[in-house]
């Protein structure tokens, strides 16, 4: 029972260092990617673990972006009613 209760807080612990989730759009193929929601870096080494992850998550965005992608979804918001239509 004991390691049942452990188990449950553990998972519960990680499931709350999950990093942000960024959806990106690509306005002209429509195709959507994902950045974020990792939970490994906190797994694995706490603070500097998910630090880390938060790293890896805007670089994974910035390099969409540079391909075109515009985000449509940040933490569960949508940004601005998804692309602009401008770029």
């Amino acid at each position: 029972m004991k390691a049942a209760l452990i188990s449950v807080l553990v998972a519960l612990g990680l499931a709350g260092c999950a990093t942000p989730i960024t959806i990106l759009k690509n306005p002209t193929t429509g195709e959507t990617v994902r950045c974020g929601g990792g939970t490994a870096g906190s797994a694995a080494g706490g603070m500097l673990g998910y630090s880390i992850e938060q790293s890896h998550d805007a670089e994974c965005v910035r390099n969409y972006r540079a391909n075109g992608f515009e985000p449509v979804v940040i933490n569960g918001i949508e940004v601005n009613g998804g692309p602009s239509k401008s770029n």
